[in-house]
């Protein structure tokens, strides 16, 4: 029987993807090298980054309990909007450096709390098993608004690479006035109370009673460094193949939407194990003929986008069904520090690596991350399966 979605389900929906609206993100680099910072000096700035989410993440989801997930969206979403438009609005090396604390508390209020409110909102209306279902419809969704989004940047750099930035602030402003229309979820737990020393320990605790959880943690972490890593690369290995650097957001946008249906086609019993082998495969196949071949880089683009939409679901529904008691926007800040966190601590040497063997090396240790976390994961994370209904629209 067809279901209609949970009340306020399609609002943060809504201001999911608004919040995801960076359309500067496939000119990041290039705008990084208009000012004269290099890619080994941007990884490492990223780098800062990274920590700086690191170090807000797990404060962050707290705060978010406390205060109400919504509450922290409209908090990051301002934030986030206020250091692009620093960035549209001042193109110059120190700008890049001084926006990095306002994009990390950002992320760290807002990748959270974002799953947070969407958990809240089907536990409210009794509907928690239809999470992972609820996480893979976002990220389909999300990768075809994001070709939207990328497909509009590509336009708005013809006029000049800063207006991506102010363009996502206006997204961000967007997405405040769609959060404020959204009910105000919060945990039925007195989580909410407990102070912040004594829930990191209850969190240490619950990951080390729970089956497979600290290697499927690993398994997060390399991923995430890895997807992290060629955010970066991928700009470069399309201009290095011989687009144009206008032509790099219409190639990101046409990813997206190839990934979005791939994601969105895949059954709900594949494999995760055969998903990270296909990531390895498709980041060789980039790294050995991505300077011949736009298509080749396309299509591996496209493997790696579709990856990354099959394993964030998979991670949040796994870390919130062991962790949900300790708050459920803390419990998805562990994923979002699981996946900056070797990044943060990898990147100054990505740096050197990226000196010495160019995009290349950084291609294929990204293959190498992708394979030991394949290897790494449960069974549990590789096989699991939702316990309820896909979502259904009306």
């Amino acid at each position: 029987m067809r279901r209609p979605w949970p009340d306020h389900l399609g609002k943060v929906l809504a201001a999911r993807l608004l919040l995801g609206g960076y359309f500067f993100v496939p000119y990041i680099v290039l705008y990084a090298s208009s000012m004269g910072i290099s890619l080994s000096l941007l990884l490492v700035i990223e780098a800062l980054f990274a920590l700086l989410i690191v170090a807000f993440d797990l404060p962050a989801g707290h705060l978010a309990d406390r205060i109400g997930p919504r509450q922290a969206l409209v908090l990051g979403a301002a934030l986030q909007g206020g250091a692009a438009l620093l960035l549209g609005t001042v193109p110059d090396a120190a700008a890049f450096w001084a926006a990095q604390p306002l994009f990390a508390a950002a992320t760290a209020l807002t990748m959270g709390a974002d799953a947070a409110l969407a958990a809240g909102v089907l536990r409210r209306a009794g509907r928690s098993g239809e999470f992972e279902a609820g996480e893979r419809l976002f990220q389909s969704l999300n990768l075809a608004v994001t070709a939207v989004v990328l497909a509009s940047a590509s336009g708005l750099s013809l006029i000049g690479m800063r207006w991506t930035f102010v363009a996502t602030t206006v997204a961000q402003g967007l997405a405040v006035v769609v959060l404020l229309r959204v009910a105000d979820v919060r945990s039925e737990s007195d989580v909410d109370r407990v102070p912040l020393g004594r829930r990191l320990r209850g969190l240490a605790q619950g990951v080390r009673r729970a089956p497979g959880l600290p290697v499927d943690l690993l398994a997060m972490i390399l991923t995430g460094t890895a997807f992290s890593v060629l955010l970066y690369l991928t700009p470069v290995y399309y201009v290095r193949a011989g687009l144009t650097e206008h032509l790099v957001g219409v190639a990101a946008a046409g990813v997206a939407l190839g990934a979005s249906a791939a994601a969105f086609g895949l059954p709900d019993r594949w494999p995760l194990r055969v998903t990270v082998v296909l990531a390895v495969l498709a980041v060789l196949a980039s790294a050995a003929l991505g300077l011949e071949s736009v298509a080749v880089v396309l299509i591996a683009a496209v493997v790696v986008q579709t990856a990354q939409a099959r394993l964030v679901p998979r991670f949040r529904a796994r870390v919130l069904d062991d962790l949900r008691e300790h708050g459920e926007a803390t419990a998805m800040s562990i994923v979002t520090t699981s996946r900056n966190l070797g990044f943060a601590v990898l990147t100054p040497f990505v740096g050197v690596l990226t000196a010495w063997s160019g995009p290349a090396g950084l291609a294929v240790l990204c293959a190498v991350l992708f394979a030991v976390a394949g290897l790494a994961m449960s069974a549990r994370m590789s096989t699991r399966m939702s316990t309820s209904r896909q979502l259904e629209t009306v």
